[in-house]
């Protein structure tokens, strides 16, 4: 029950990793507010997470929605009174080469992965900040090994991606006066709705799984976990870094099988 008495905002919700990392937090002893535009699938979730006694509480939004964002964050605030932790994982991809992109998907892209992480994290600054006297709060996002590699028919979601985490390393610099850690962690090949659709093109899934020395796809809950250990007391010294979670990918020239 690490979390115990803490709140928590996790985005993108609905589905993947933010689905399961709010289901993580909630187990630990959080409050969990979750947020995505599918307001059935977060109810589900809230049912399911009620079942063991979890606190969680469902909010529709889509995060490219300045003004809905910041309605948000006042009723989470309203309702629980505090926020100690936001968990930024809403993203999308769009693929095909770069010349045939149309503006729209590249803005598509552009404005979810990228835009609403500076939405989310100008609104949540003012419910994070703390002074010296007070403990750590958390800012996390997540990125990719997009961040670090061009993945092929992915160039939006690479810029994006790279996008969030100069931005978290800017925003670990400037605020860590008021007591916040900024982070981020970025996946491999996961399990997710995302990922799937995109390790069926052609011969993508064995090409992957010949760049990683662990062999397999990682678990939402791999990923979700290393989000719990940044949101942790146990990484209060830790800020402006990246947690890479992918079965040793991006150290990888190649493998050995």
């Amino acid at each position: 029950m690490r979390f115990a008495e803490k709140t928590v905002v996790v985005t993108g919700a609905s589905s993947g990793i933010g689905r399961r990392t709010a289901a993580v937090f909630a187990q630990e002893g959080a409050k969990v507010a979750v947020v995505a535009r599918r307001k059935q699938e977060l109810d589900a979730l809230c049912s399911e997470v009620s079942d063991y006694g979890g606190i969680m509480n469902a909010y529709a939004a889509d995060v490219t929605d300045w003004k809905r964002i910041r309605e948000v964050f006042e009723c989470v605030y309203k309702d629980f009174g505090r926020i100690d932790i936001v968990v930024h994982c809403a993203g999308v991809t769009v693929k095909g080469p770069v010349q045939e992109m149309e503006p729209e998907d590249w803005d598509r892209v552009l404005d979810t992965n990228l835009k609403s992480t500076y939405y989310v994290a100008k609104t949540a600054h003012e419910y994070l900040k703390r002074t010296k006297e007070e403990e750590n709060t958390k800012f996390i996002a997540v990125g990719s090994v997009g961040t670090y590699l061009g993945i092929p028919l992915s160039a939006a979601y690479c810029a994006s991606k790279g996008g969030v985490v100069q931005l978290i390393k800017a925003m670990a610099v400037e605020w860590a006066a008021q007591q916040i850690n900024v982070n981020a962690v970025c996946p491999g090949y996961v399990r997710t709705p995302l990922s799937e659709g995109a390790l069926k093109i052609g011969q993508t899934r064995q090409k992957v799984l010949s760049r990683i020395p662990m062999g397999y796809i990682g678990s939402t809950d791999d990923v979700a976990q290393a989000v719990l250990f940044l949101a942790s007391g146990q990484a209060d010294y830790i800020t402006g870094t990246t947690l890479n979670v992918d079965g040793g990918l991006l150290s990888a020239a190649y493998t050995l099988d």
